[in-house]
């Protein structure tokens, strides 16, 4: 009896000791699995900073050897010092803050050398902020290349977006186009009776345009729409059934055809292009005003369970389209949904994050009005809410502001939900904070640009810039 159980005691022992075997085991596989992961890890990140710290050296040398670089000296030496930052953290073996001021140090000097290689041409024109899949090729390449922030365009270079993609491009005569998803465009050269007149070319999808002290055009394969100064107006076309709709929000547009057709478009009216024709002018519904919540608000998912959007109903819409975003060019939504019939929507809090929204009327034929303002709001648990007291000003830095004779393109950040004014001319704030202006100074020679941000609670913080004037 006493021998049974010795036996049994010791079948219980060995598959303890099995399962603890196992129980090594699988420990072991993953501490090597996690170890491998880091030090690969640390590999790579060892390599994106050698290559990133290589790039800046090769540009500041490329700069460098052009001699005097006057309309950019800033910037180049704002391009030396972040490479300078970079190389003292790498000697410190601080790899991520090489590769950040790295990044920094390349995509600026980047920059410069384009501005500097296609200064002169015809057209020119740069990204100013990228969503998404946005791609552009040059005009002597068959090469598709990734867009980004602050890459130059001249004549006959070609920009396309995905269907996540959206792209914000500044002229150098201060023309504003916004590309939206599934676009195609072709920037094309001065022509017509105006020698300031800049032109694009649309193959298929939608853009949005805003126009300075000069008119513009946008043409179609059927078409063409002659934007006036100071005017908005949008152009949408499709290749398939070779259909479109060009129309003002602001100011004056004429369009016209091969066939002799003109239609002269005032503020909030449209024309539809089918094929080689062109309708008369239509009525657009006006421009939505938004109401809840407040620009810029910040709401505590600690307190509140959902978000309701709200806007005033506008004269003549039978519907309205809404669109959410985690960025102000929409070009991944959060929400898009048209058809509306409500004037209100409710959103059921599902994390944190930054979000823009706006809202479009439609009329009877379902054709979209122009977008309201877009504001922003932000989810976050802090468990502070929206009304507790801050003293504190906020975050506001300028980052960059480059020139174009008298036109200046100012970039910054502040913090989230703060506004900005730029020499006195509100600002569209990005969700994370993050802005870009352009503006107008008069006269020649040294001024100053001057910003300006306020937070939710009344603080202010004020920067200065001091840049110079080209003349003409």
């Amino acid at each position: 009896m006493a021998r049974k159980k010795r036996l049994l005691w010791y079948s219980i022992s060995l598959d303890t000791l099995r399962g603890f075997a196992i129980f090594l085991t699988l420990a072991a596989l993953v501490a090597v699995a996690f170890f491998g992961y880091r030090h690969w890890e640390a590999w790579a990140l060892e390599r994106q900073a050698t290559s990133l710290v290589e790039e800046a050296r090769d540009l500041t040398a490329r700069l460098h050897a052009r001699g005097e670089l006057p309309h950019f000296a800033d910037e180049f030496a704002t391009g030396r010092e972040l490479l300078h930052q970079a190389e003292e953290a790498r000697a410190r073996g601080d790899l991520r803050t090489t590769v950040d001021r790295g990044r920094q140090s390349r995509d600026v000097l980047a920059a410069v050398l384009n501005m500097l290689e296609q200064k002169g041409e015809s057209g020119e024109a740069q990204f100013l902020a990228v969503h998404g899949d946005v791609e552009f090729r040059r005009a002597d390449s068959n090469d598709w290349e990734e867009a980004r922030h602050r890459v130059v365009l001249s004549s006959t270079d070609r920009v396309r977006t995905g269907p996540n993609g959206s792209a914000d491009i500044m002229f150098a005569d201060g023309t504003f186009y916004t590309v939206s998803p599934n676009s195609s465009i072709v920037v094309t050269r001065r022509s017509g009776g105006s020698r300031n007149e800049q032109a694009v070319r649309m193959e298929h999808g939608w853009l949005n345009l805003m126009t300075r002290d000069n008119p513009t055009r946008v043409e179609t394969p059927d078409a063409q729409a002659r934007v006036s100064p100071e005017s908005e107006a949008f152009v949408s076309y499709e290749e398939e059934s070779r259909s479109g709709r060009i129309g003002a929000v602001r100011g004056e547009v004429q369009v016209s055809n091969e066939a002799g057709q003109l239609r002269r478009l005032d503020e909030l009216e449209q024309v539809v292009q089918e094929g080689a024709l062109l309708s008369e002018a239509e009525p657009l519904p006006a421009q939505p005003q938004l109401m809840t919540p407040a620009d810029r608000r910040e709401i505590d998912a600690g307190r509140q369970r959902e978000v309701v959007l709200s806007w005033l109903p506008v004269d003549s819409a039978t519907g309205y389209t809404l669109q959410v975003s985690r960025n102000k060019l929409f070009g991944d939504n959060v929400i898009e949904d048209g058809g509306r019939t409500k004037t209100s929507a409710r959103l059921r809090i599902q994390g944190e994050g930054n979000f823009s929204w706006r809202v479009a009327a439609e009329g009877r034929e379902r054709e979209r009005g122009p977008w309201s303002a877009v504001r922003a709001f932000r989810i976050a648990s802090n468990g502070r809410g929206s009304h507790s007291e801050d003293v504190v000003p906020p975050e506001l830095v300028i980052e960059e502001a480059v020139g174009y004779g008298s036109i200046f393109i100012v970039e910054g950040r502040t913090e989230a939900g703060a506004t900005v004014e730029v020499n006195g001319e509100p600002v569209q704030v990005n969700a994370d904070g993050t802005f870009t202006k352009t503006t107008q100074l008069v006269g020649e020679g040294w001024s100053f640009i001057e910003v300006r941000a306020r937070d939710a609670w009344g603080n202010t913080v004020d920067r200065r810039r001091r840049v110079y004037i080209d003349s003409p």
